[in-house]
């Protein structure tokens, strides 16, 4: 005899039923372990805690702790009033009454100069003037010589021109000449004609565009970037050149050509 379907849900809810039931009895035994895991650990760092107070209590103090006592400073000695005659002058950092080392008053005392200081002593008896003519002989490239550039403006030919004055230099209607024509002595050949394009302001360019399209973070970056710049312009003016002949050539010839046009 087969069964029939109350029968047949009847045992598949039995079944399902019985799952269930295994399911919770599997998660309360992990949840068991669990908890257990957790009071084990617990009760381990307890006996640890209990553990350490017994040996702190059992070693004493000085002798676990490495206490270190500073010792105690010189006495400070009054300073008496100096007379009033130059000759009668003492030293104030005189070696014998000094109490600090020699490695104390070589590496902690402050050796840079000050306005006005630079013919006292700097460090092992040399002056700040020493120490410069020093530096010239010995080290001459921190101290480079200036040369004429040929074709630089007067007013930029007596000392090194700098590009960033130059680009501020532009934003006067008097100085913007000698500062275009300082620019293009300092600037790649490859640049010039783009230069002369801005400052005659053609092709809808200003001399703004010089700083616009060159300013870097560094006078090196901003002077590699002038021909980067001109080559630009000149492919934007080719293609320009391209459309306008492709334009002409789309356009019908019903009429006659306007002048100017090829």
């Amino acid at each position: 005899m087969q069964p029939t379907v109350a029968q047949l849900r009847k045992e598949k809810d039995r079944k399902r039923r019985r799952a269930a039931e295994r399911w919770q009895l599997y998660l309360a035994e992990l949840r068991h372990r669990r908890d257990q895991t957790d009071r084990d650990r617990r009760r381990r760092l307890l006996w640890l805690i209990m553990l350490w107070a017994l040996i702190l209590e059992a070693i004493p103090t000085p002798t676990f702790f490495f206490a270190r006592i500073p010792a105690a400073d010189l006495p400070q000695q009054k300073r008496q009033s100096k007379p009033s005659g130059k000759s009668q002058k003492k030293d104030e950092f005189d070696k014998h009454d000094d109490p600090r080392s020699d490695d104390e008053r070589r590496y902690l005392s402050d050796y840079s100069t000050r306005f006005g200081e630079e013919s006292q002593q700097v460090y092992d008896g040399l002056t700040y003037n020493d120490i410069v003519a020093l530096n010239k002989i010995h080290r001459p490239w921190l101290f480079p010589v200036f040369k004429p550039v040929p074709g630089m403006p007067r007013r930029y030919a007596d000392e090194p021109v700098h590009v960033w004055t130059l680009f501020y230099h532009m934003t006067s209607d008097y100085h913007r000449p000698d500062a275009i024509k300082a620019l293009k002595v300092i600037a790649d050949p490859a640049a010039h004609d783009w230069i002369d394009a801005c400052s005659a302001e053609q092709d809808g360019l200003s001399y703004k565009d010089l700083r616009r399209q060159c300013m870097r973070r560094t006078p090196d970056a901003t002077l590699y970037e002038f021909p980067r710049a001109a080559a630009r312009w000149r492919e934007e003016k080719r293609r320009e050149a391209e459309e306008r002949k492709k334009g002409i050539k789309e356009t019908p010839n019903n009429g006659p050509t306007p002048p100017g046009i090829d």
